[in-house]
């Protein structure tokens, strides 16, 4: 019984929150509020898987997990619609880059005195500031007519190329002038082969210049393919941008500073606030409209059942006579994806066993020759990834606005609690959990309940929907304080 006490707690959690379902809505309003739920339930566990892995391997709570979940979502959406945005900005990323590779191999010949790195900080962010002065942000972004202002045209809102590569020769300085700082704040092992450093700095040099040159044919060319590709592109731009965004979170924020976890909160809690900011200042307090759906899943019609759908692409499925959206059906099928694969990797591939070994004992595993720093940027990039995927998948059913990563990583936390800390199946059980509660409570306040004698259905306060979830985690703590798949410490 001990065994299977959690998968007892589990079900036994599911079936009453169906068995509510069915008996106050009946069995069209609860299926469809079960099937929204699932939709929920996809979103947050591809918001709480990473951060399930992060806490269960390295201990590190990262309370900006949803900013990247929010940034994967504009990044996506900009991908998908404004791609000349992407086009002008990359470059200077990348000259950056190539800035810091540079210079971090030069960090052996920097004279070992405490106040040199503050010194070449300063100057490094200086210069930065100098290469982004006047860049015109606002006017790139300024793409479709609903912005502050109107639609601007690409050929007035982009910089001439030269003044372009001007700031990539800019930008490359402040890179070797932060690069000794970034090598010695990371503490990374300078003994590689220096010729993988220069190959992978001449082919992001090449490509910032590539970029640069195409960057009107190529806006053309991809504003010229279908909807399907776009979107597809779209989930890989913003699944990649979270995969570095968490690589350089992990080496500059978290690795320093493992073992001290006020610190780490205070850093990701204040990158919390400040991303959110950034992502504000670069794309407006503004938000804006779902982007669009694959054609997969934009006729507008009703199909009567899956297989009329693959050949009708209709919007919306008959689920017992109600039109339910089979884009949300799509977020599903996602969220079960990523799940049995994450599964599969962690279980049967090698990256898996080293980490569920350092789950156990990192020191261990470290101790047998292992470079657990690399499987720790490794797993804080997987989990990162997972995040923005999340937020471009969101994308088409909530919209894209600035507050949208502090909402979901609320759920997100709750669902890993409900699960249990550091718990994969359990962040997969507490993220179902919570999504059926959070689809009920929203069905109470949208529908009601019709009680006999009523002339009209008694509904709920929003506030209710809201506070569902967090009455679902105190309900599971007060049966299992260390959640439903959690272990006591």
């Amino acid at each position: 019984m001990k065994r299977y006490r959690a998968f007892t707690a589990f079900i036994l959690i599911v079936g009453a929150l169906v068995a509510l379902g069915y008996g106050l809505f009946g069995p069209q309003k609860a299926t469809a509020a079960l099937l929204s739920g699932l939709t929920l339930a996809s979103l947050y566990f591809l918001l709480g898987a990473g951060l399930s892995l992060i806490f269960g391997l390295m201990d590190v709570l990262n309370f900006a997990h949803g900013v990247l979940f929010m940034v994967g979502a504009y990044v996506g959406y900009t991908v998908f619609g404004n791609p000349r945005l992407i086009l002008n900005t990359a470059p200077l990323f990348l000259a950056l880059a190539v800035g810091i590779i540079a210079g971090s191999r030069l960090a052996p010949l920097i004279p070992n005195r405490r106040f040199i790195p503050y010194l070449l900080a300063l100057a490094g962010v200086g210069v930065t500031l100098w290469g982004i002065r006047g860049f015109p942000l606002r006017p790139l972004v300024a793409f479709e007519p609903t912005t502050a202002g109107g639609a601007i045209p690409t050929a007035l809102a982009q910089e001439p190329l030269s003044r372009m590569l001007l700031r990539l020769g800019q930008l490359a300085l402040a890179g070797l002038l932060l690069g000794p700082v970034a090598a010695r704040w990371g503490r990374e092992d300078r003994r590689a082969a220096p010729w993988r450093s220069l190959a992978l700095g001449v082919g992001l040099t090449l490509l910032a210049v590539l970029l640069l040159l195409g960057r009107d044919p190529l806006e053309r060319f991809l504003l010229g393919l279908s909807v399907d590709v776009r979107f597809f592109l779209a989930l890989v731009a913003g699944a990649a941008t979270g995969a570095a965004l968490g690589a350089l979170i992990e080496t500059t924020l978290i690795r320093p500073f493992y073992g001290r976890p006020i610190t780490q909160i205070v850093l990701t809690l204040g990158l919390m606030f400040a991303g959110a900011e950034l992502v504000k200042f670069i794309w407006g307090k503004e938000g804006r409209p779902p982007m669009a759906v694959p054609s997969l899943f934009a006729q507008s019609c009703r199909s009567p059942n899956l297989l009329a759908w693959l050949t009708e692409r209709c919007s919306s499925i008959d689920v017992l006579g109600r039109a339910f959206p089979t884009y949300r059906l799509f977020i599903i099928a996602v969220g079960l994806l990523i799940l049995v694969g994450v599964a599969l990797l962690l279980k049967y591939s090698r990256l898996g066993m080293i980490v569920r070994a350092g789950v156990q004992d990192s020191a261990m595993v470290e101790a047998l020759g292992i470079n657990v720093r690399r499987v720790f940027m490794a797993v804080f990039a997987l989990g990162s990834a997972l995040a923005a995927l999340g937020g471009v998948v969101a994308a088409p059913f909530v919209g894209v606005y600035p507050e949208m990563g502090s909402i979901f990583q609320l759920q997100a936390f709750i669902a890993v609690v409900i699960g249990g800390m550091g718990s994969y199946t359990g962040t997969a059980v507490g993220a179902l959990v919570l999504g059926l509660a959070r689809a009920l409570g929203d069905t109470l306040v949208t529908t009601g309940i019709a009680l006999p004698g009523m002339a009209q259905a008694l509904r709920a306060s929003p506030a209710v929907a809201r506070a569902s979830t967090v009455l679902m985690m105190a309900v599971v703590l007060l049966v299992r304080p260390a959640g439903i798949f959690g272990r006591k410490e």
